[in-house]
């Protein structure tokens, strides 16, 4: 009987190793915004982040990218200024309880510029400002982004983080109607993840 018991507990533990082996490492990506704010995406936990990042060219992309998913889980915030918007309330996970909180998506743009003197930088922080002067845009003016997850130039970059801030989805280029699909499901599995469904 005992020797049973022991086995158990192995097969148990195996289970639980192979479980969590699956499972991405949680991402670190800890950047500067325009404001010289330091920004960290552990922020965001028990929520769904999407980031979206990319170059100089692929910033438009990303742009409406962003607008588009942000109004797709906040639909009250389509035409509403930035300040505005951001305030809109989320769609409420189908089936929680009473008083239960749904789990956000948020949408988080960076800049992705690389390294440049200081007083480009400088340059750079006063443009996006006056861009973006109420929502956050981090900076990275080294390669941190391309380094851990990849960069296509020119195009927008895409990750699905989820609640425990683990990667669940990478995607680069312009998104066609399949993907974009594809993305819209990853989200919607993740914040019932995220809300114990």
């Amino acid at each position: 009987m005992k020797s049973i018991r022991i086995l158990s507990l192995l097969v148990v533990g195996i289970v639980g190793v192979q479980a969590t082996a699956e499972m991405p490492p949680k991402a670190v990506i800890v950047l500067d915004d325009q404001f010289e704010k330091r920004q960290d995406i552990a922020q965001f936990k028990g929520d769904v982040l999407v980031v979206l990042y990319g170059d100089k060219e692929g910033m438009p992309a990303n742009r409406s990218l962003g607008e588009k998913l942000h109004v797709q889980y906040h639909p009250t915030a389509k035409g509403m200024t930035p300040a505005e918007a951001a305030k809109a309330p989320v769609t409420p996970v189908p089936g929680l309880r009473d008083g239960q909180r749904s789990p956000e998506l948020r949408v988080l743009p960076i800049a992705c510029i690389g390294k440049v003197p200081d007083v480009v930088k400088a340059i750079i922080r006063n443009r996006i400002k006056k861009e973006a002067p109420e929502s956050p845009v981090l900076l990275d003016f080294e390669t941190k982004m391309k380094d851990q997850f990849g960069l296509k130039e020119g195009e927008p970059n895409l990750l699905v983080i989820d609640a425990q801030g683990r990667v669940r989805m990478k995607t680069a280029g312009n998104l066609d109607a399949p993907t974009y699909t594809k993305v819209l499901e990853v989200i919607n599995q993740l914040r019932q993840e995220a809300a114990g469904k």
